[in-house]
C-alpha cells in the first residue's frame, strides 16, 4: 500500500480546500496547494517552513503497534478507536471491523487541537489574565481598605480619649467646687471659734484679776459671761462625696465603640478552569 498516496487522497488545502495539496507547513501544521503556499509564506506574523507533502509524510513518526512491535500503526480501527497495523487488519480480533487511515484521524484531531489552541490563546488565557489582574487589584484595594479602617479606628480612639478627658476634667471640677465650699465653711467656723476662744481667754484673765484684787468694788461689779460661751458651735460637715466609678463591661464597651459593616463576598467564576486544568494534564 502506497501510504503517501493514500494519505494525500484524504487531505485538502487548509485555505482553499483543494484536494491533494502537494505542500505542507511544518510550523503551522497545515497542508497547502501551490497557490495558497505562496500567500501563506507572505504572512510575516510568524516563521513558516513549507516542504513537499511526501517529505513531510515520510518524516512523521507513527506509533508502534501494541500487538506487533515491529510494525508502525498506519491505520486505525473505527470500532475499537485504536491505532492498528497492517497485520491487525487481518487478525480475528478485528474481524468485520471498519478501518480508516491513521493520518486522517490524526488530522481531524489536529483540527480539534487547533480550535482548542485558538480558544486557549484568544479567549481563555485572556480571561484568566484578567482574573489574575483583578486579584492583584483586589489585593491592593484590600490593603488600602485595611489602612483606612485602622486609621479610622485610631482617629475614633483619639476622639474618645479627648471626650473621656473632658469628662474627667468635669468630675474633678465638680469635686474641687465642693472642696472650696467645704473649706470656706471650715474657715468661717475656725474664725468664729478663734474669736470665742479669744473672748474666753479674756474672761478668764478678767476673772482671775478680780479674784486677786483687793478692790471689793470690782468684785461687786463682776458680771458673769459664761452663758455666752455655753452653747458650743455646731461642727460643720466637712466630708467630701465619695467617687463611685461605674463598672466597665468590656462587651458593652466594644459595642459602644463602633461596629463593622461587611460587604457580601463576591467571587468570579470561570467555567473554563476545569477544562484548562484538564488540558494542562493532557499529553499531545
Amino acid at each position: 500500500m502506497d501510504l503517501s498516496k493514500c494519505a494525500q487522497d484524504v487531505l485538502r488545502c487548509y485555505l482553499c480546500e483543494a484536494p491533494v495539496p502537494p505542500l505542507c507547513c511544518e510550523v503551522c501544521h497545515i497542508y497547502l496547494c501551490k497557490v495558497c503556499a505562496g500567500e501563506h509564506i507572505l504572512d510575516e506574523s510568524t516563521e513558516h517552513k513549507v516542504v513537499p507533502i511526501k517529505q513531510h509524510l515520510f518524516s512523521l513518526k507513527y506509533p508502534k503497534c501494541s500487538r506487533h512491535s515491529t510494525n508502525n500503526c498506519q491505520l486505525y480501527c473505527e470500532d475499537c478507536i485504536i491505532p492498528v497495523c497492517i497485520e491487525c487488519v487481518s487478525s480475528t480480533e478485528h474481524q468485520g471491523h471498519r478501518f480508516g487511515n491513521f493520518l486522517t484521524y490524526v488530522e481531524a484531531q489536529k483540527q480539534v487541537l487547533q480550535k482548542d489552541l485558538q480558544e486557549l490563546e484568544s479567549s481563555l488565557l485572556t480571561k484568566h489574565k484578567e482574573f489574575s489582574s483583578d486579584i492583584l487589584m483586589q489585593r491592593g484595594n484590600l490593603n488600602k481598605a485595611l489602612r483606612e479602617i485602622e486609621s479610622a479606628i485610631d482617629e475614633h480612639n483619639t476622639k474618645l480619649q479627648r471626650q473621656l478627658s473632658e469628662v474627667t476634667k468635669k468630675f474633678k471640677s465638680e469635686i474641687v467646687k465642693k472642696h472650696v465650699n467645704k473649706s470656706e465653711t471650715l474657715t468661717k467656723a475656725s474664725e468664729e471659734t478663734a474669736l470665742a476662744i479669744s473672748g474666753l481667754e479674756k474672761c478668764i484673765h478678767n476673772a482671775k484679776e478680780v479674784l486677786a484684787s483687793k478692790d471689793l468694788g470690782l468684785v461687786f461689779e463682776y458680771k458673769s459671761k459664761n452663758d455666752e460661751f455655753r452653747n458650743t458651735p455646731i461642727i460643720p460637715n466637712a466630708a467630701l462625696p465619695t467617687f463611685v466609678p461605674n463598672e466597665i463591661e468590656n462587651d458593652k464597651l466594644f459595642e459602644q465603640f463602633g461596629s463593622f459593616t461587611i460587604a457580601s463576598d463576591e467571587t468570579k467564576s470561570y467555567e473554563s478552569t476545569a477544562s484548562l486544568n484538564q488540558c494542562m494534564g493532557r499529553s499531545v
